[in-house]
């Protein structure tokens, strides 16, 4: 009889030990697709990466570390998983060679109350354009001369250009700069000068194509 409660005991702990197996901890994890933000074309071969930051010790860490990484399929078409962490922020962007891309936040509790842990976003990028903008004091020239330029439509959700006034004193102006564009784009300008005691104002726009670098020449 004992022999038969001792096997029996011990049954019931091999099935209540082994009945409570941790369950394995599901990651997080985003699709979506990746899109040409002017046709909607998917874009194919696209480095989608996802960076963290995580709270260790209490303490919110400063450093933005990758999570995840893939790339995009042929009709745009991403995912991936991470670990779940106890994330203080995450982020996620795209990258491929002549198109631009902004980094975008992604909702942490999100991923928490959304089906299997995995949320849906897709991401737009634009066909990549430069334009250059070349300034030069010409004319009469004197200490007082002064110019100001500014874009007036440039915007870009990007390190881009933007709408700015960049202004230039004196009889010696000659310099030039350089940013970056959603290409397939008409961009507006505008110039107020002062030379001597006369101010003007000009406002024009220029078509700059993806692919290649516009140029402005002002000379005043």
């Amino acid at each position: 009889m004992k022999g038969r409660v001792l096997i029996g005991l011990l049954l019931w702990g091999a099935f209540a030990f082994g009945g409570c197996k941790k369950e394995e901890t599901k990651p997080y994890g985003i699709a979506g697709r990746v899109v040409d933000g002017d046709s909607g074309e998917g874009l194919s071969q696209v480095a989608v990466t996802v960076e963290k930051q995580v709270i260790q010790n209490g303490i919110f860490g400063q450093t933005w570390m990758n999570a995840a990484s893939t790339n995009s399929a042929s009709d745009g078409g991403y995912s991936c998983t991470w670990p779940r962490e106890n994330f203080a922020a995450l982020r996620i962007s795209p990258e491929k060679a002549n198109y631009v891309g902004a980094v975008e936040s992604l909702n942490v509790d999100a991923f928490k109350t959304a089906e299997d842990f995995t949320i849906t976003r897709d991401l737009v990028m634009y066909k990549e354009g430069f334009i250059t903008v070349n300034l030069r004091n010409t004319g009469q020239t004197a200490e007082q001369d002064r110019l100001a330029f500014t874009f007036l439509n440039a915007n870009f959700d990007c390190n881009c250009c933007s709408n700015f006034w960049r202004v230039y004193e004196g009889s010696s102006v000659d310099t030039a700069f350089t940013c970056r564009i959603y290409g397939n784009r008409w961009l507006k300008y505008q110039v107020n000068s002062t030379m001597g005691f006369n101010d003007s104002i000009f406002v024009d726009s220029v078509y700059c194509p993806a692919f290649a670098t516009t140029a402005i020449e002002i000379d005043y």
